[in-house]
């Protein structure tokens, strides 16, 4: 009989054992610092606050359908068209607030200027892929309507309340 009188260092097993919790180890440190690089943007602190500006959204909301605002857009590459069904006492532009669903950083706000007595046209900064969000208001901030789409579109965009 022959007996193994290496030391454990030169042996294999104790070094395969050592390597599963280090390896763990180190995909838990990776897992951690890919989550503080992208943290999530749809956490709220305050929700009373939130809750409170939601109503004021709303009431936004029941103003335009008090106002009988009926609106479609279309979105083709960098060129968003808003038409409104009829001239309602109208400004000379209006905003449009772009939100994507889930990052905070592609958001962007333009203002589309009147071309002719029913449309808008306003020019956005990237051409806008994927699902996204659109609040269309007046100046004032009275009034608005309200989309969720998915880009790209091959029909116009009905704006809701």
């Amino acid at each position: 009989m022959q007996q193994d009188t290496k030391p454990w260092y030169k042996q294999v097993w104790p070094w395969i054992l050592i390597a599963i919790p280090v390896l763990t180890a180190l995909r838990a440190i990776y897992a951690v610092v890919l989550m503080n690089q992208q943290q999530p943007d749809l956490v709220i602190d305050d929700y009373y606050k939130a809750g409170k500006s939601i109503n004021l959204q709303l009431a936004k909301y029941r103003e335009s359908a008090l106002r009988n605002l009926n609106a479609t857009v279309l979105i083709a590459g960098n060129r968003a068209v808003v038409r409104f069904a009829e001239n309602a006492v109208l400004d000379d532009s209006v905003h449009l607030d772009f939100y994507h669903p889930t990052l905070a950083a592609q958001d962007f706000a333009v203002d589309a200027q009147r071309s002719g007595e029913l449309l808008y046209v306003a020019t956005l900064p990237l051409t806008p892929s994927g699902k996204w969000r659109l609040n269309v208001s007046d100046n004032s901030n009275e009034w608005k309507l309200r989309a969720t789409f998915q880009l790209p579109a091959e029909q116009e965009i009905k704006l809701g309340y």
